[in-house]
């Protein structure tokens, strides 16, 4: 009855895991970087979390994850978006850890570790912001009063939440992962009219996902960091050491003795993802530490998708899939840095 399947790691997520092994532990960001990175990839496991219960929804349903929209002068992302005969529902999922306190004077949550205090916004006023924003931008594709609702799903099993018994505004909107398929069944009840046919949820789900703006930032911008300070060289796809050598038209790996004739291929992947598509001969070699201009040139032929410009602004045009395979190396090299 449901038509879902995993997405790709978002670019974001992926800009950040090359800025990672390409960023200098010495360097002032490094722990900043460190820091996001493990967020993000606690809350992609959180969100896995969801999949199994979303498949528990008893009536014919299409689910979107990550949807990002424009509305106005600004966009709006939804983590998890459900559209059913009877009603749209939002899922914002939270990885939040250690002990929450949830304060509805305020509208806060308070998290308390180590003996120290740390306030995030209400994730229930985010969600209910998400809600009327959803509900303006579908107006604009004459899809009027579809009934939305909306909640906080909580994903790390090791968080402990204390919400006082008479803060209606996050007990009832804050759940666990479990709560999940007694709570499908009950929306089904509440809602006992058909507001869209089977062809008009598949049209519904076609619309926002053209609509979709996938959200991929210039990722050393808003992290304060200038290309110059990435780390130049190519990687062992074997120990992760950096600095391979071409030797005989092959990379050479001195730490561990591992030969390659691509190695250089994720580099170029790194250079995309941290600095842009567009690559000159001399950026290359540069960037990869590579002193023959005859083999850069092989090498990038080989790999662009095109190419522009004449003498000193001539440039390899480089294009990889974000929902492709092409960026798997990241988290294999995340964790031999980790070791």
């Amino acid at each position: 009855m449901s038509t879902f399947s995993k997405p790709p790691i978002p670019p974001h997520i992926l800009k950040l895991q090359a800025l990672y092994h390409r960023l200098p532990q010495t360097h002032k960001r490094y722990h900043h970087v460190e820091q996001r990175v493990r967020n993000e990839l606690s809350g992609l496991y959180g969100e896995s979390r969801l999949y199994y219960p979303l498949s528990k929804i008893p009536i014919h349903h299409r689910v979107l994850q990550n949807v990002r929209l424009f509305l106005h002068s600004s966009h709006f992302q939804i983590d998890f978006l459900v559209i059913t005969p009877k009603f749209l529902l939002i899922l914002e999922s939270k990885y939040y850890s250690s002990d929450l306190m949830f304060d509805n004077t305020v509208h806060q949550v308070i998290q308390r570790k180590d003996q120290q205090e740390k306030v995030f916004e209400d994730p229930v006023l985010q969600a209910e912001e998400q809600a009327y924003q959803l509900a303006i931008w579908l107006e604009k594709f004459g899809y009027r009063n579809l009934p939305i609702e909306y909640y906080v799903v909580i994903t790390n099993p090791q968080t402990r939440l204390k919400i006082d018994p008479t803060n209606n505004h996050h007990a009832e909107s804050v759940i666990l992962p479990q709560r999940l398929p007694s709570l499908f069944r009950e929306l089904v009840t509440k809602h006992n009219h058909n507001v869209l046919q089977t062809n008009e949820i598949a049209n519904l789900a076609d619309t926002i996902s053209h609509n979709h703006q996938t959200y991929s930032p210039d990722i050393l911008k808003i992290n304060k960091i200038n290309k110059e300070d990435l780390l130049k060289g190519v990687f062992c796809e074997t120990c992760g050491e950096r600095g391979m050598k071409m030797l005989n038209f092959r990379w050479h790996c001195p730490a561990c003795g591992h030969r390659s004739r691509n190695a250089h291929e994720n580099t170029l992947k790194d250079y995309f993802l941290l600095i842009g598509p567009h690559i000159s001969n001399q950026e290359f070699r540069n960037f990869a530490v590579l002193k023959a201009r005859s083999t850069a040139r092989d090498m990038l032929i080989k790999v662009s998708t095109n190419s522009s410009g004449k003498t000193k602004s001539f440039r390899y045009h480089l294009f990889y899939r974000f929902d492709s395979k092409e960026f798997h190396y990241l988290s294999h090299f995340n964790e031999l840095r980790n070791k």
